[in-house]
C-alpha cells in the first residue's frame, strides 16, 4: 500500500477548510444514523441521504456511521448482529467485519494511551 493510500480523507485539507469539512462529516454520519433509527431506512437508503463529492470522505462517513450504529444498537441496546443485519439489510459478514475493526481500534487506542502514560516506554 502506498503512503497516499494510508492517508485519512482529511490529511490534505487546507486549514481554512477543516472546520467546514468536519461539520459536513459529522452531519453526514448523523444523517445516516437518523435515517436508519428514525425513518426505518435500510443502511443503503440512509447512505443515499448524504451528498459528498470526496470519495474518501464518503467512504469514511459510511464506515463510521455503520460503526456508530453497531455501537448504539448492538453494544448499548443489546441487539444481536444478526438482528441488526436484517434491520439494516446488510450482510452479516459486513457487520462482523466492522465490529472487528471497532475492537481493533479500541485495542490500538488503549496501547497508544498506555505508551503515552509510560512515556513511550514498553512494548505493549
Amino acid at each position: 500500500m502506498t503512503e497516499d493510500a494510508k492517508k485519512p480523507w482529511y490529511a490534505d485539507l487546507p486549514p481554512d477548510k477543516e472546520a467546514e469539512a468536519n461539520a459536513k462529516y459529522e452531519e453526514s454520519v448523523m444523517r445516516i444514523c437518523n435515517g436508519v433509527k428514525q425513518a426505518s431506512l435500510s443502511f443503503e437508503k440512509a447512505v443515499q441521504l448524504v451528498d459528498i463529492d470526496n470519495e474518501d470522505m464518503k467512504a469514511a462517513v459510511v464506515d463510521d456511521a455503520l460503526k456508530v450504529l453497531i455501537a448504539e444498537m448492538h453494544f448499548n441496546a443489546g441487539k444481536s448482529l444478526n438482528e441488526l443485519a436484517k434491520m439494516l439489510k446488510l450482510p452479516l459478514a459486513q457487520l462482523e467485519k466492522a465490529r472487528r475493526e471497532m475492537l481493533q481500534d479500541v485495542e490500538q487506542a488503549a496501547i497508544e494511551k498506555y505508551k503515552e502514560e509510560q512515556g513511550g516506554a514498553g512494548n505493549a
